[in-house]
Order: structure tokens, then sequence, then C-alpha cells
């Protein structure tokens, strides 16, 4: 496995742990908590995690099987290559940005089910960047599971995946310092 692929699971099993560490500190009511009505809590930040890594899977399994159709947009290397470099610049920016309604989390109380579901996706995503190994460092481009006319290289992805999650980590560690 490459080097990339190597510290791409390595920082997948950081933050994998981290989630996990500050979740099992908290009861189940801070967990659901909202702080105020247009902040999300501690569990729909996992619901939204899950959601949109999960939302890679089928575009991560039609590649593993050879059957990935490139969007057209993708053709245009520069303009891929481009849009994936703003949409990783802003995810590594604190400031709040609206998710697509397929990734918005629902407004019901979740379980102990939910951080288990956040492990169990973070292990897959971590046995995909083994499995999509081959198809790094070929620019490859991959449409954004939320909008087709979003498109950037399967490498950006896998940045723009794990910036994602960083950011939100941060958010859960505010969420949680404020109880």
């Amino acid at each position: 496995m490459n080097d990339k692929a190597d510290a791409w699971q390595m920082e997948l099993t950081r933050i994998t742990y981290t989630v996990d560490k500050l979740m099992h500190d908290y009861d189940l009511t801070t967990l659901n908590r909202k702080p105020d009505p247009k902040t999300w809590s501690p569990m729909q930040v996992l619901q939204h995690l899950i959601l949109v890594n999960r939302s890679y899977f089928p575009t991560f399994d039609q590649l593993i099987a050879k059957q990935y159709k490139a969007p057209l947009l993708g053709k245009i290397s520069f303009y891929g290559r481009k849009l994936g470099e703003l949409i990783l610049a802003a995810n590594k920016k604190p400031a709040r940005i609206k998710t697509f309604g397929p990734w918005e989390p629902t407004d019901t109380l979740h379980n102990n089910e939910l951080l288990q579901a956040f492990v169990d996706t973070q292990h897959r995503l971590s046995a995909y960047v083994q499995e999509l190994e081959p198809f790094f460092g070929r620019g490859l481009m991959i449409a954004s599971p939320a909008n087709r006319w979003l498109v950037y290289p399967l490498d950006t992805a896998i940045d723009i995946i794990i910036a994602h999650e960083k950011r939100h980590c941060k958010q859960l560690k505010s969420l949680l310092a404020a109880e």
C-alpha cells in the first residue's frame, strides 16, 4: 500500500478512536441535546458523518468492480482539481457550511447503536482505502454523491472525507465541552 493510503487509514483510526472516546464519556440525554434549534446535537453530528461517508460507498464499489462511469465534467481535469481544492479548503475552515439534503441528520433521538454504526462505517471506509489503492494517484475523477456537477479526483475525495471528519470532531469536542 502506498504511503498516502497508509496515512489516510491511520487518520481514520485516530478519528474513530477520538470520537468513540469522546462520546462514551456522556449519557444519551446529553448526546441527543441540541444547544439551540440551529445547532445539531452530538448524535446528529455523528449521524451526518455516517450519511456522508456511506454515500460514497456505491461509487467506491463501482470503482472496485471497474463499472464506474466517470462524469462528463470529470473529463475537464483542471475543473475537477480546482473544485476539489476549493471543497477541501472549505472543510478545513471552522465556519459552518450548509449541508446537502441527503446528508441532513434527523431530529429523532439516537441510542448507542449509532456510535457502533459510526465505528463500523469508519472500518468500512478504511477497508475501501485499502481496496482502492490501485486507483490512487491516477487523477481519476469522481462525482460528489450529493451533486453530479461537483467532481474531483478520487484522492481528493478521501482528503475531503477526512478533513470533514476532523472539522466535525472539533465540533463534537466543542459541543461536549459546553456541557
